[in-house]
C-alpha cells in the first residue's frame, strides 16, 4: 500500500468532484500515486514502434523497457479483478540498400512478455480492422490496416460484461435461425450437441474479436486521435458504473470522454503538458455537450 501523497488525495478528491482527473507527468512515474487495487481498467495507447509523431518515438530495440514500467507499476493499482488493454501496432523498419523494410515482431514480443514475465493472462488479441487505411507508398507489403489490442486480465479467472457490447444480429443471420433446424454434424463435429432451433438473443449477437470501422477525422493538435468506439468496448466489457479508467498516455482525451459518457471516473496522464491540456478541454466539452 502506498503512502498517501498530497498528489494521491488530489487525484481522488478529484474523482469525486468531477469524475476525471488529468496529471502532466511521467506515466510510468505518476502511477505510483494511485491508490492500490483501485483501478478496474488500464486502457491506452502508446507510442507505436518506430512511429514518427509530434509527440515522442520508441525505438523497436528499446520499446519493451520503455513499456514494461508502465505495466509493471500498474498491475498493483488494478483490483483483483482488473484488467489492462493496450492499443498498438507493428512498424516496419526503415528499407536499406541492401533490405526491404522488414515488419517488426516487437508487438508479438510485448505480448508474450505481458504472459510469461508479468504474469497477466490473455483474454484476447484483438484486431481493429480500418475501412479507411491511409496509404503509406509501401511497395514490399500490403496496405497497412489493422491494429493489435493486447487484452489481458490480472486474475486468471475473469468476467466481462458480453451483454453490454453485443451487436444487431445480420439480416442473414436472423433468416438462417428461422429457417434452419442444426443438427450434430456425420463428422463428428460438435457445433451443436443434438437437433436444435437457434432463438437470437433479445439483446443482439455476440461480440467477435474483430473491431471494425473508420480511423477519425478530428482534425486538432494531435496525429493519433483514436475513433471513440475502439476504447468504448472495452470499457463497457470490463468495468461498471463508477469504476475507474486509467489512460497513462492520455493524449486528446478519447478514453476519458468516452469513460465519463457511460459513468465511469477516469484519470488520465500524458508526458506533454500541451496534450494533458488538450485532453482536459476536449473532456470538459464533451461533457458540456459542446463540439470538440
Amino acid at each position: 500500500m502506498i503512502k498517501i501523497t498530497p498528489e494521491t488525495e488530489l487525484i481522488y478528491s478529484e474523482l469525486e468532484k468531477k469524475k476525471f482527473h488529468i496529471i502532466h507527468g511521467d506515466g510510468k512515474k505518476e502511477i505510483n500515486n494511485l491508490v492500490d487495487k483501485s483501478i478496474k481498467l488500464m486502457y491506452g495507447s502508446p507510442p507505436y514502434p518506430n512511429a514518427i509523431r509530434n509527440y515522442r518515438t520508441w525505438a523497436i530495440d528499446k520499446y519493451i523497457i520503455e513499456i514494461s514500467p508502465f505495466i509493471e507499476n500498474v498491475i498493483p493499482k488494478l483490483t483483483d479483478d482488473g484488467f489492462i488493454v493496450i492499443n498498438v501496432k507493428a512498424n516496419r523498419d526503415k528499407a536499406t540498400k541492401n533490405a526491404s523494410s522488414e515488419r517488426s515482431l516487437i508487438v508479438e514480443d510485448l505480448m508474450l512478455h505481458m504472459k510469461r514475465n508479468l504474469g497477466l493472462y490473455c483474454v484476447d488479441i484483438e484486431i481493429w480492422v480500418k475501412s479507411n487505411p491511409v496509404p503509406t507508398g509501401v511497395r514490399v507489403a500490403c496496405i497497412d490496416a489493422y491494429e493489435y489490442n493486447l487484452w489481458f486480465s490480472k486474475s486468471p479467472k475473469w468476467r466481462i460484461n458480453i451483454d453490454s457490447i453485443r451487436k444487431e444480429y445480420a439480416k442473414s443471420s436472423l433468416a438462417a435461425y428461422k429457417n434452419n433446424t442444426y443438427k450434430p454434424r456425420e463428422n463428428k463435429a460438435k457445433y451443436v450437441t443434438r437437433e436444435k432451433k437457434i432463438e437470437p438473443h433479445p439483446l443482439g449477437a455476440l461480440p467477435v474479436n474483430v473491431i471494425y470501422g473508420a480511423v477519425s477525422n478530428k482534425s486538432i493538435d494531435h496525429q493519433a486521435i483514436q475513433p471513440e468506439y475502439v476504447p468504448e468496448k472495452y470499457i463497457l466489457a470490463c468495468t461498471d458504473e463508477n469504476d475507474i479508467v486509467l489512460d497513462p498516455w492520455v493524449g486528446s482525451g478519447t478514453t476519458g470522454i468516452v469513460a465519463l459518457k457511460y459513468n465511469r471516473r477516469f484519470i488520465g496522464i500524458d508526458i506533454s503538458k500541451t496534450f494533458a491540456n488538450l485532453s482536459i478541454s476536449n473532456i470538459e466539452q464533451s461533457v458540456n455537450g459542446e463540439d470538440g
